[in-house]
């Protein structure tokens, strides 16, 4: 299988309960994402560069993502994603990230060698840096996770 993809395009693929992002490598159909250091289904993760197959592990359902051109538009895509229902800490908390990004919208061939650069690393966290982080940080000079903000949006409504 090959994607209808750019070379560098993120590309986001779903699996059920969370969507699982990667940077696609179209010279030789592959992806650079965080894994398991044996596959899939083992959640120490690294970057890794595998098989289209591995990335999108049976799964069907996936998509190639879009980006803001300019800083200003992914201020406002990030500040219109989430209110978080009058909760002060979580908005302060978004707007800190968001005045100190540095967003740059890179090429194709740049966010491989940014995805490249990077394999072999550790350090995978759900919360603060996970494949959503790295895919979106190859693409933008951002880590950002709609996924996180989406939960913490969930939490917010439940305590306010």
């Amino acid at each position: 299988m090959t994607l209808n993809a750019n070379n560098g395009d993120v590309i986001k693929v779903n699996r059920g309960l969370y969507s699982h992002f990667g940077v696609y490598v179209k010279a030789s159909n592959t992806m650079i994402h965080y894994t398991g250091e044996t596959g899939p289904n083992d959640f120490n993760g690294v970057v890794r560069e595998t098989s289209l197959e591995e990335f999108l592990n049976g799964s069907e359902k996936f998509s190639v993502c879009s980006f803001p051109a300019t800083p200003q538009e992914f201020i406002a895509s990030i500040m219109s994603r989430n209110s978080y229902r009058g909760n002060k800490f979580l908005r302060f908390v978004q707007l800190l990230r968001v005045m100190t990004a540095n967003y740059h919208l890179y090429s194709g061939d740049e966010t491989v060698a940014r995805a490249r650069s990077r394999i072999g690393q550790g350090g995978y966290n759900l919360a603060l840096n996970n494949c959503e982080h790295f895919a979106v940080w190859c693409k933008t000079g951002v880590k950002d996770s709609s996924q996180v903000d989406n939960v913490l949006e969930a939490l917010a409504k439940l305590f306010t």
